[in-house]
């Protein structure tokens, strides 16, 4: 299945809202207990980036995260905003270097860690190719649908990413490509959070990932599946948050953390959690600590 998008046309918004535009933002748009804080970040995220939520650009999203109260860890309701293909899409032709996008998917052998050893093994995987005006070659992504898929707390795939795999998997890799191309930072797509939009941009909130989420409340997260007890994996919620973000797995082996998933573009922040390159094996790895 392709998809091809050519720059035919190039929308253009205000650098700023109105006092009556954001007025209606936040009644249509925001929960009623949305506190000013989060509607202000989210509001300042729209328009650094020209972004109109009345056009479903953007997208403001309830969600859970972790935050540090009275020097404590605790999960909190909050509001994210987060962009579909077509407000990446936005972004990319009001740059006037738009020069197109190409996707599509396809069954090929993809590398995966496996027991610390890598192997090919089966997987769809979508492609995504950015044209800008002022390059002569493309800016490619790839994504494996093992990698993004949203579980349940059971291990199973959640019912979107079930019935939708092509279509998620191939948003995922169109707006990691457009970011790319275009240098956007600190924005991400909804189907890389576990939320759907629809062919009418209607969003979708998968509650099979918010509800396991919810269950992960307060807890430490044990990676080990077969470790002895002296050396299992026990991650902090926000590491295994951050790893799950940037769409890595953790595995033990041979008393090591092992990193699996693409790594391109995130080494930086891999670096950040003590992991070293072994340049031999082409991986992620430090040593564990042992857990009492």
């Amino acid at each position: 299945m392709n998809t091809k998008i050519t720059n035919t046309q190039n929308q253009a918004i205000s650098n700023s809202f109105t006092e009556e535009k954001i007025n209606l933002i936040k009644k249509h748009f925001f929960p009623a207990n949305t506190n000013i804080t989060e509607m202000e970040y989210c509001l300042n995220i729209a328009n650094k980036y020209s972004l109109d939520p009345f056009l479903k650009q953007i997208f403001f999203v309830p969600r859970r995260s972790q935050v540090e109260i009275n020097g404590k860890k605790e999960w909190v309701d909050k509001i994210d905003p987060l962009v579909g293909r077509d407000g990446f899409l936005a972004i990319a032709h009001k740059t006037g270097k738009f020069g197109g996008i190409r996707s599509y998917s396809e069954i090929k052998q993809f590398p995966k860690l496996n027991n610390g050893k890598w192997e090919y093994s089966q997987d769809l995987v979508a492609v995504c190719e950015v044209y800008r005006t002022d390059s002569d070659k493309p800016f490619v992504v790839e994504v494996a649908y093992n990698e993004y898929a949203q579980k349940k707390s059971s291990g199973e795939t959640t019912s979107f990413w079930s019935t939708k795999p092509d279509t998620m998997l191939k948003k995922v890799a169109e707006s990691q490509a457009l970011r790319k191309a275009f240098n956007v930072s600190g924005l991400y797509s909804a189907e890389e959070m576990g939320v759907g939009i629809t062919e009418s941009n209607t969003i979708i909130i998968d509650t099979e990932v918010v509800e396991n989420n919810a269950q992960e409340d307060k807890k430490k997260v044990n990676f080990s599946q077969g470790a002895t007890q002296s050396n299992a994996i026990t991650f902090s919620e926000d590491e295994r948050q951050a790893l799950l973000f940037l769409g890595l797995e953790v595995k033990n082996q041979d008393n090591c953390y092992w990193i699996s998933g693409n790594t391109y573009g995130v080494t930086d922040k891999i670096k950040k959690f003590g992991y070293k390159f072994d340049p031999q094996k082409k991986v992620w790895w430090k040593q564990i600590e042992n857990v009492a």
